[in-house]
């Protein structure tokens, strides 16, 4: 009985609804009980991806720099450089597909981790989110692509509509894990799911992207500052041809891997407020049963 109780009480009930300041302690409440299982679910599905977004990345930036430097110095000096554009063509190619396929398995795992945590009052099935996870990966793709083309159309013409539509289009998602629906379901039924609730969206969304921004500047900063450091001793050595030289460092390299790994983490953060969000309007268009005896309690 009372390990029961523990766990009632450790329950976190998605399916409420809530402002933002309830919606960001709740994050931390449910990663707080849930974060081994819930991580590690999400490191057995998609690590390997991950890891490969993560060396792509820094195989790209190790690319792409010293041609940097070469397209300033032909700029400065109007030196015959031979440019060689396809050797940048493999590490971008790999980078894009690599985060893709990264961030859709982070994604689906995600959210097919809470979706058997809310229908199942806190115990999760693993072999039950594997199988989500597989089922709606294409799905999410091409969701991803569909949401990434209606959004940048809308950007084109005069900005705000794209604005609109992403905040519209950001829970698609949820849409299409927690209501099964099919992608152009997903996208058609979120301009009604969303309808009176645009603007509480909009503010949620923006207040926890400015607070993820922070601290993935922060998370930057060890790798900004050792770069930076270095730098300046190279300049004060007067060694100004080997700047380019630090972008293969391994010491920096590490830094800039650790703060790849972790927006990673804050982008899973993002997409459990998303949950509280897409929740919390749910709630308040159509109380469960839930809701309905909580208020009853009170």
């Amino acid at each position: 009985m009372k390990t029961e109780s523990m766990e009632e009480q450790n329950f976190v009930n998605f399916k409420k609804v809530r402002g933002l300041g309830d919606m960001l302690s709740d994050t931390f409440k449910f990663l707080s009980v849930e974060w081994k299982p819930f991580f590690g679910t999400i490191l057995k599905i998609a690590i390997v991806p991950v890891l490969i977004a993560v060396c792509f990345a820094l195989y790209f930036v190790m690319s792409f720099m010293p041609m940097y430097a070469d397209l300033l110095q032909f700029s400065q000096y109007e030196n015959d450089i031979n440019f060689n554009f396809s050797q940048l063509l493999i590490p971008f190619i790999g980078f894009i597909f690599a985060y893709l396929v990264a961030y859709a398995l982070v994604t689906v795992a995600s959210l097919s981790y809470i979706k058997s945590y809310v229908e199942n009052k806190g115990t999760v099935n693993y072999k039950e989110v594997q199988k989500l996870s597989k089922e709606n990966f294409w799905s999410y793709v091409g969701l991803f692509f569909l949401v990434g083309i209606i959004v940048g159309f809308g950007l084109l013409f005069c900005f705000v509509p794209g604005i609109y539509l992403g905040v519209v289009l950001s829970l698609s998602i949820c849409l299409l894990i927690f209501q099964n629906k099919g992608v152009f379901d997903a996208i058609n039924d979120s301009f009604g799911f969303i309808k009176e609730h645009w603007w509480e969206t909009f503010g949620i969304l923006i207040v926890v992207q400015i607070l993820i921004g922070v601290v993935g500047y922060v998370v930057n900063l060890p790798a900004t500052m050792y770069m930076g450091t270095d730098m300046a001793l190279m300049i004060q050595n007067q060694e100004t041809a080997d700047l380019i030289s630090i972008f293969s460092d391994p010491v920096y390299l590490g830094f800039l891997g650790f703060a790849y790994l972790a927006k990673f983490v804050l982008y899973i953060l993002s997409i459990i407020v998303t949950v509280f969000i897409y929740f919390d309007i749910k709630e308040q268009r159509n109380p469960s049963s839930d809701m309905i005896n909580e208020i009853g309690v009170r």
